[in-house]
């Protein structure tokens, strides 16, 4: 069984629930005008591609802590890649797919995570990012800027959430704060070091990847790009997904620890709920079904999302 990333239904009121959900949509609805407005449009490959990698890495889980795991969250590397907008769009086609086919965060709490992963996680880590590129001129500057962007960005989304959950009337601030932003230091660790793993083996091999962040880079080429970060994210859900840990993820150990990891109540079913753990299959190989189609999906979706801007654009300048 994998580890749940995000926050579940029937942890906020309806009325944090809500408001999160306009915060949410109101960026979204920035970002894709962003898009469509930027003068260098992205290859609609290479962000399907980016969004199918995000996908399966997120699958990863390995153990950070004592019982405790932790996983790539990507919003710092697709923000370093795409843009910190084009990033935002990739994390919430990301949550979405998760939320909707696999269950893995609630629906009602999607609002909450689309803040935490998709808009603060990709802006406050490409922010940081940005400065240390800026500062640290070269190559650098380039790597080291991700890894402590990551860093920051997994703190703030620890923050936010547990400023929900207060909000929420779960618990207090001062009483959940602290173990999130404890778990997580390990778990933003991780976030910065296979960041700046990632970072680092693109600029030495494709530094055209790294737009995000220079944007006077010489544009990949798309087609082979994409089908070869495709191809990454396939392998990483057919043959490392079925290898996560099964350790409880930061969130998780919080709620344990806490005493209030079974308020967690799904307001409606998914096709595939926790990645097919109910098939009638080895465990296996049901979540590598699961990744397989949770990966190919994404890419899909966010393939055809960014086609179709890159296409309205196209228009607009005739």
């Amino acid at each position: 069984m994998l580890a749940r990333m995000h926050i579940p239904d029937g942890f906020l009121s309806p009325a944090i629930a809500g408001a999160t959900w306009v915060v949410a949509g109101a960026t979204v609805a920035v970002a894709l005008r962003t898009e469509r407005r930027d003068p260098q449009p992205m290859p609609a490959g290479i962000l399907g591609a980016l969004s199918a990698f995000v996908f399966a890495a997120q699958m990863v889980n390995v153990p950070v802590a004592p019982g405790t795991s932790g996983h790539l969250v990507g919003a710092t590397l697709a923000a370093t890649i795409v843009g910190p907008w084009r990033a935002v769009l990739v994390m919430t086609i990301v949550l979405a797919v998760q939320a909707v086919l696999f269950q893995d965060g609630g629906l009602a709490a999607l609002g909450a995570n689309l803040v935490d992963m998709a808009v603060a996680a990709p802006l406050a880590g490409y922010g940081v990012a940005r400065v240390v590129a800026r500062a640290v001129r070269g190559t650098r500057g380039l790597a080291a800027g991700p890894v402590l962007g990551a860093f920051c960005a997994t703190l703030a989304a620890a923050t936010l959430t547990a400023l929900w959950l207060a909000l929420s009337g779960l618990y207090p601030l001062d009483g959940i704060l602290p173990p999130m932003l404890l778990t997580h230091v390990a778990i933003g660790v991780l976030e910065a070091g296979l960041t700046g793993a990632i970072a680092a083996t693109v600029l030495r091999w494709r530094p055209d990847l790294v737009h995000g962040l220079d944007r006077d880079a010489p544009r990949a080429h798309a087609a082979a790009t994409a089908l070869g970060l495709l191809a990454v994210g396939l392998v990483v859900a057919a043959f490392l997904a079925p290898f996560a840990s099964s350790l409880p993820d930061g969130l998780e150990r919080t709620f344990e620890r806490l005493g209030i990891a079974d308020r967690a109540r799904a307001v409606a079913p998914a096709p595939f709920p926790d990645y097919g753990s109910s098939w009638a299959l080895p465990a296996g190989i049901a979540t590598a079904i699961a990744g397989l189609l949770g990966t190919l999906v994404t890419g899909l979706i966010a393939w055809a999302l960014s086609r179709r801007r890159t296409s309205s654009a196209d228009a607009l300048h005739r």
